[in-house]
């Protein structure tokens, strides 16, 4: 099966469109910087996706890359 949809879903983030939902992740909610170079976005759909700005594309996000932001995230103060 995995056959079948992985080249499916390859295209479909080639094309910048959400796996999920297709819709496009440019339009994405940006959640939080990973790194300089790297920002984690969340489609409508709820899926993740890394955004590699100097390669300009994204790719499905890990588990540990969404860890890593929540990490970030709990070490800033609240105001």
């Amino acid at each position: 099966m995995k056959k079948i949809i992985l080249p499916f879903q390859r295209v479909l983030i080639q094309k910048r469109l959400c796996v999920g939902c297709t819709s496009p992740l440019d339009k994405a909610k940006k959640l939080g910087k990973l790194s300089e170079r790297r920002e984690l976005v969340e489609c409508k759909c709820r899926r993740r996706y890394v955004y590699n700005k100097e390669l300009n594309e994204y790719q499905r996000a890990s588990f540990q890359e969404e860890q890593q932001l929540l990490k970030e995230l709990n070490k800033k103060p609240v105001l």
